[in-house]
């Protein structure tokens, strides 16, 4: 047998008949599930199959599988003009003999099989362990002997398939209320009954059509998980009432942009990326902002406390924040430990979103308040979350700072030296920890750092007149606070 299938691989044609193709079926696919069949249940006569075995209707009683093999083949006598046609719908396709190209790995693979009725256990074990990871089912089978059948489906399949369209939600920020759509059901080929169908046309010889079955295909989150999606996890609020234009207009900008925002599950949430770079063509504005241990005008100034505004909506949700930074001095609007600040180059604010179901950020600025509200299935166990910020240690500012008054821009107030005018009060820094508390039932369950930071304390400032006090002249005794 190996010297016939060597001289049928060497005389076989790229494109060979409807009788070759069968036959390689036969041989791709029955043999070696045949031998397959027997050693797996210790079935090995010597070299004979079991009494009563059968294969595609054929009794193989007692036969060699050199025997059985020519049986089998008995069956492909017959030369009909076979065609393989697939319809759905009014649509139909139709494939014949010549459209397809036998498999060359179908005769290495026979020649394998021939030394399942000799050698060791462990040879057979060999053997039968590549057979095996092959998977001849019939999907395998048929792409053997009917090359890139697996394509041609494919071809067909994208052609007639629909896929399933997820139930799913976005904030609508004109309406101030989430828009829901629903799930639909979709539909794909029902690939194992396609290929079992081929297959009994093949054995056949059946020129019948075969009809493409759509089976149903669900999706992934429906109406219900959406809603699961939308409760309402947090709230929280800072006040900016006394910001100049200049800030709130760049407190608006940041707020409109991460509002309405959905995080899916597995994706990282960063500040930055959300709003963008604070630049005046991006409509931000000159404010106070915190560099270098100091309050100083620069573009953005204000975006610092939607992050922080943020950053507690996130951590009162549950949330586990994966970066956020103190500021090198103490803010107003939050409490010490609990501020996130954000810069474009050098530090962000991000979280990854763990759990199964999109997080949805929800924000409002009105020219007083920052309000964010944090949207999603992130607090399963249903605790009460609270923030602590407990102050440790007071930091005493160093002596104030005196500058003179040499453009005489204070000379209406101060005009000679000696003489002072406090521009900045010192202010003291601090030593905190921040925590989160859990709560079940108004009961503490357990507690979490968040955080042990130092605030810088910051000088005070004097401007002194510069002018030399005349003779004569005394100065009275200044308290300046």
């Amino acid at each position: 047998m190996k010297k016939n299938i060597v001289e049928e691989k060497k005389n076989r044609k790229p494109w060979i008949s409807l009788k070759g193709i069968l036959l390689a079926f036969v041989l791709s696919f029955v043999i070696p599930f045949m031998c397959v069949f027997c050693f797996n249940n210790f079935l090995f006569d010597e070299d004979k199959l079991e009494s009563g075995y059968s294969v595609c209707g054929v009794d193989l009683s007692g036969l060699t599988t050199d025997e059985a093999g020519e049986k089998l083949k008995a069956l492909l006598t017959a030369d009909k003009n076979f065609v393989l046609t697939l319809t759905h719908g009014k649509r139909k396709w139709q494939f014949r003999g010549e459209d397809f190209e036998v498999h060359s790995n179908i005769f290495p693979l026979v020649a394998q099989l021939e030394n399942l009725r000799g050698g060791s256990v462990r040879e057979k074990s060999k053997i039968l362990k590549k057979i095996k990871a092959m998977g001849f089912d019939n999907s395998v089978a048929i792409n053997y002997v009917l090359l890139d059948m697996d394509k041609k489906i494919d071809v067909i399949s994208h052609e007639i398939e629909s896929p399933a369209v997820d139930a799913m939600a976005s904030y609508n920020k004109t309406k101030k209320k989430f828009d829901l759509s629903s799930e639909k059901m979709g539909k794909m080929v029902d690939r194992k009954k396609l290929y079992d169908d081929i297959s009994l046309r093949l054995q056949n010889l059946d020129n019948t059509e075969i009809k493409i079955s759509l089976v149903d295909v669900p999706a992934k989150i429906t109406s219900s998980d959406v809603q699961k999606s939308l409760k309402k996890q947090s709230h929280f609020e800072t006040n900016y009432s006394a910001s100049n234009y200049a800030r709130k207009n760049n407190i608006a900008k940041a707020v409109d942009s991460l509002c309405g925002t959905k995080v899916l599950p597995g994706e990282t949430f960063s500040f930055n990326d959300t709003i963008g770079k604070r630049t005046t063509s991006a409509g931000y504005k000159e404010a106070n902002i915190i560099k270098d241990g100091s309050f100083v005008k620069g573009v953005g100034g204000g975006v610092c406390q939607v992050s922080s505004t943020l950053y507690n909506a996130l951590l009162l949700a549950n949330i586990n924040v994966t970066e956020a930074h103190k500021h090198s001095l103490p803010v107003s609007y939050v409490s010490a430990g609990l501020d996130a600040m954000v810069s474009w180059s050098s530090a962000d604010l991000k979280f990854v979103n763990t759990t199964e179901s999109p997080i949805y950020i929800v924000g409002s600025a009105d020219g007083n308040k920052i309000t964010f509200e944090i949207y999603g299935d992130t607090n399963p166990e249903n605790l009460t979350i609270k923030t602590k910020s407990q102050i440790i240690k007071s930091i005493s500012p160093q002596a104030d700072k005196i500058i003179p008054d040499v453009d005489g821009k204070y000379a209406d107030k101060i005009m000679f030296k000696g003489e002072y005018l406090r521009i900045k009060k010192p202010k003291d820094g601090y030593e905190a920890v921040s925590t989160l508390e859990y709560y079940k039932d108004g009961k503490l369950q357990r507690t979490k750092q968040l955080r042990h930071a130092t605030y810088d304390a910051q000088r005070g400032v004097l401007v002194e007149g510069c002018d030399k006090l005349p003779d004569g002249m005394t100065l009275p005794k200044q308290n300046v606070q």
